[in-house]
């Protein structure tokens, strides 16, 4: 006798309510009992627990894509197994895609809504005329209906309406908080080119009005433009290094440097050396917000003597060579400007610590020189 083979699961009548149903029993049960976020959480609670928190929805989809056998006897075909891509059809009608847009829509409007609260609004009505309130005190007139105001969408609803069709995939999830500092204007304006965003730090950029419009009308503004734009032949452009540093707020995250240090700093990171630009670019992804951050970090941690000798016109190809593959390692800078700064430093300390020890081991070659008659 054959293998018995399970007949097909039929769809069911309404998939969007079999799905949400679904994702708040057997699939809130699955992450329950899989994430430690959830264990104290009581059952009938887990969903909007999830739904109301991005980051726990985030770590809810790297679980169905890092363990999809945990879902298997939910997010499966109608032939009863899993999905082999997200385009397949599950058991109940809808794609696997379709299934993921829908729980990314739901989240981002629960925070939007949450976060764009609309205002409240006083209305105080008009004085009576003088005889309608003597009226209204005999009990001659009826008192005045309050108006009727027309229910309007709230700034959530309104961000929520523009950016919808474009909340599609499960990396979006951890995006959401910075979409709610879009203006709806600048979502209808990017239209689909919103997905070319996947770092939360451009799409704060975004939140800036001058560069949302700059943007939508097909500009690139400078903050997120390729980092070789700053390059002019071998050399940074030291006016354009100053404009990003400005734009950047680099004063707030060294503020040890004053105006002047500043400046300073900015002269010297304009004439470093091209054999190091040529070997940090590429590691750094030609990112100009993270190239700048890198070399003033440098320079921060190396001192102004230290970074003209190893970084300056007479570069230390080694140093060089050893901070460029330590930075290619590394997974890519990702974060705010201060978390990004605090993972450079760590990077920087074994150069740190290397030429610590090449300044050390040359002073007692030198004494070692001195001793000899």
């Amino acid at each position: 006798m054959g293998t018995p083979v399970c007949a097909p699961i039929l769809p069911t009548a309404d998939p969007i309510d079999t799905v949400r149903t679904l994702l708040r029993h057997d699939i809130a049960a699955i992450l329950r009992k899989n994430l430690p976020a959830l264990k104290l959480v009581a059952e009938d609670k887990v969903y909007d627990k999830v739904m109301d928190d991005p980051i726990l929805l985030d770590q809810g989809f790297r679980l169905l894509r890092s363990k999809p056998e945990l879902f298997k006897e939910v997010v499966r075909t109608r032939e009863r197994t899993l999905p082999s891509s997200d385009t397949d059809p599950l058991w109940c009608g809808r794609t696997l895609a379709e299934a993921v847009a829908l729980v990314v829509r739901a989240c981002a409007r629960r925070y939007f809504r949450r976060r764009l609260k609309a205002p409240k609004l006083t209305l105080t009505p008009p004085k009576p005329p003088l005889l309608f309130q003597i009226g209204l005190a005999l009990g001659l007139v009826d008192p005045p209906r309050a108006p009727k105001r027309k229910a309007q969408p709230t700034p959530g609803e309104k961000l929520y309406l523009a950016i919808r069709d474009f909340l599609l995939y499960d990396w979006q999830v951890p995006l959401i908080p910075a979409y709610a500092a879009l203006s709806p204007a600048t979502v209808v304006g990017l239209g689909p080119r919103i997905l070319d965003f996947r770092d939360p730090l451009k799409l704060q950029l975004l939140a800036d009005e001058n560069i949302g419009h700059a943007l939508v009308e097909g500009k690139t503004p400078l903050l997120l433009s390729d980092a070789g734009k700053m390059i002019n032949s071998d050399n940074i452009d030291a006016e354009m290094l100053w404009s990003v540093c400005q734009k950047m707020r680099l004063g707030a995250l060294f503020p040890d440097f004053n105006a002047t240090e500043m400046r300073k700093a900015v002269a010297m990171i304009a004439a470093t050396s091209p054999v190091a630009l040529k070997a940090f670019l590429p590691v750094l992804g030609d990112d100009i917000r993270k190239f700048t951050l890198y070399l003033f970090t440098t320079y921060a941690c190396f001192g102004p003597t230290r970074y003209r000798q190893v970084l300056g016109a007479h570069a230390q190809g080694w140093v060089i060579e050893a901070m460029a593959k330590r930075a290619a390692r590394e997974p890519a800078l990702s974060g705010t400007h201060e978390e990004m700064k605090a993972t450079i430093e760590t990077w920087l300390n074994s150069a740190v610590a290397a030429l610590d020890q090449s300044d050390k081991d040359r002073a007692e070659a030198y004494q070692s020189l001195d001793r000899v008659k």
